[in-house]
């Protein structure tokens, strides 16, 4: 189960992270917003990954 959280938690990162991506990419810079998405979605997607670890230790 832990598998499925960790990888539904990187999905979310990464969705994260090009979100911020495509609405720098469409201002023409990145401001506070995008800096804390970029951030937050990164410290999701290793989050994420931790976890997933974490549940295929058996």
């Amino acid at each position: 189960m832990l598998f499925y959280i960790g990888f539904g938690m990187q999905l979310m990162g990464f969705s994260s992270v090009g979100l911020c991506l495509f609405a720098g990419l469409q201002k023409g810079d990145y401001g506070q917003i995008e800096l804390l998405q970029l951030m937050g979605g990164a410290l999701l997607f290793y989050m994420g990954h931790f976890v997933k670890m974490k549940g295929t230790d058996t």
